[in-house]
């Protein structure tokens, strides 16, 4: 088996915020978005940047639906998009949004490789 630690340095971390990428709906005010730094995005006010946030995120959101459905865990991204399993980062572990679903696919693959062995380690 290939050895797929990625550990990036400080430098290559994607420097986005936690809640980056969260779509809320509010009655009467539409649809928002976290944006990188945090702030949200409405889909009534700022269109083009809605969608842009919208397409940028939406591979990480099939990402962890994906992992969340077909692995015994909980799974999600967290602040420098972060891994975090069982609500526990996952240490120095920095990932690339997927930008289709060819890289959602090979990220959920290592991914659900690694998980499993650590399972099966325990």
């Amino acid at each position: 088996m290939n050895d797929f630690k990625i550990n990036l340095s400080f430098e290559n971390r994607l420097h986005l915020n936690k809640e980056a990428g969260t779509l809320a709906h509010v009655f009467g005010e539409g649809y928002f978005i976290t944006d990188e730094y945090g702030r949200e995005v409405n889909t009534l006010v700022q269109e083009k940047e809605f969608d842009r946030l919208i397409e940028k995120f939406r591979y990480r959101h099939f990402l962890i639906e994906k992992l969340n459905k077909e692995l015994k865990g909980s799974f999600d991204f967290g602040e420098d998009n972060v891994l975090v399993i069982d609500s526990k980062p996952v240490a120095k572990r920095y990932w690339n949004i997927p930008k289709d679903e060819e890289e959602v696919d090979l990220y959920f693959k290592i991914i659900s490789e690694e998980f499993n062995s650590e399972v099966d380690s325990k």
